[in-house]
């Protein structure tokens, strides 16, 4: 067996040499993000707990929540005061170490109906990373058992339909998801618009599609 000056084998050193190479490779994928599946779905279940916790923090507050995840991890739940509504921060897994906060906006609208108050929450949280990943968007499916109100089921269809209309360009469902937030933070309308046209606010987002001028 051939061995060098320290008595080691050759074959020894090419054990040493290929186990240190497979472990270089199996580490590839934590180093440089290459899983982008699982980021996709890390990054979709970080914005899922946020979704959740900001709903929450709406059911008791009764007021807009202005996107400040901090207030979220500070502030104790009205029904457990030993919990916050957030627990740790979490960011998107393409860009961990850049420590980019999630996007958040959440909307809250007192419906008078005869003698009774009807309260609506509208939640919407989207990754900060949107225009480069354009999967990371929360899916219409994830809602189907979070008992929604009339006003998340809205903004619900209509981030579908921004979903399905800007498809693979990232940096455009990211502009218009912002349009479309933007909508609900300066219209004191928009939800009886919505309510009384489903097209109302998606005509405004893409007025190409209903027909509609694009000049100003």
């Amino acid at each position: 067996m051939l061995r060098n000056q320290n008595g080691i084998s050759v074959y020894t050193v090419l054990s040493i040499i290929l186990f240190a190479a497979l472990i270089f490779v199996l580490a590839i994928p934590n180093f440089y993000n290459l899983d982008k599946e699982q980021n996709v779905e890390d990054c979709i279940n970080n914005m899922k707990e946020i979704w959740v916790a900001t709903t929450d923090y709406l059911r008791d507050t009764n007021a807009d929540f202005s996107g400040d995840l901090n207030v979220l991890r500070t502030t104790r739940k009205a029904m457990d005061n030993r919990s916050y509504y957030l627990g740790s921060a979490s960011y998107c897994p393409e860009t961990a170490r850049q420590k980019h906060e999630y996007l958040v906006f959440g909307k809250y609208v007192a419906e008078t109906i005869g003698d009774e108050v009807k309260h609506n929450f509208g939640v919407i949280v989207y990754c900060p990373n949107l225009h480069q990943f354009p999967k990371h968007f929360l899916p219409k499916v994830f809602y189907e058992n979070m008992e929604p109100t009339q006003l998340q089921n809205y903004m619900i269809d209509d981030m579908d339909y921004i979903d399905s209309e800007t498809g693979s360009n990232g940096s455009k469902k990211k502009e218009i998801l912002e349009k479309y937030i933007e909508i609900w933070k300066t219209d004191p309308e928009a939800f009886t618009k919505r309510k009384a046209d489903t097209t109302a606010l998606r005509a405004i987002l893409f007025p190409e599609n209903f027909g509609m001028s694009t000049s100003n």
